[in-house]
């Protein structure tokens, strides 16, 4: 369920947002379900059943005066991907990339304006016995708010 982003709880509601959306992938029986994360998780990855798996990590923003009586925040959500095929790796992109694209006007809605994506970044490494293939997204989009002014 996405919630508005307001001032005061703004990174934590961008990042209740974008987990929403990307939880929701696949429906009831969403591929990610259990397997999001804001960092990487303190536990074993060396078996095939942690993958896949998603690293959302926080939003970071920058602010910036954008008329008199607003603020802008440009802002940035990196999304991995891990998972432990490039097939399932790409698959899975392509998911995610259409949920974002999709839900643009529930962003919207939220106050998130201009959400766009810069290019992926793809690798692999071996992590024991499996090879991890992995995807960035790194996410951009714009927050506008109303001033805070000191008296």
């Amino acid at each position: 369920m996405t919630i508005q982003v307001v001032k005061q709880t703004f990174i934590e509601n961008i990042y209740k947002n974008f987990y929403d959306i990307i939880s929701a992938i696949g429906g009831a029986h969403s591929v990610f379900y259990d397997k999001i994360f804001p960092c990487m998780p303190d536990v074993e990855l060396n078996s095939l059943a942690s993958y896949p798996m998603i690293i959302l990590e926080t939003p970071q923003v920058d602010m910036n005066q954008f008329d008199f009586g607003k603020n802008v925040s440009d802002g940035t959500v990196n999304i991995t991907i891990y998972t432990t095929s490039a097939k399932s790796r790409d698959q899975l992109m392509d998911m995610l990339i259409y949920a974002l694209e999709t839900n643009k006007g529930v962003f919207a809605n939220m106050n998130l304006h201009q959400v766009n994506f810069n290019s992926i970044i793809t690798n692999e490494v071996a992590r024991g016995k499996i090879k991890v293939h992995m995807a960035t997204l790194p996410v951009i989009f714009k927050f506008y708010s109303q001033k805070t002014y000191a008296y």
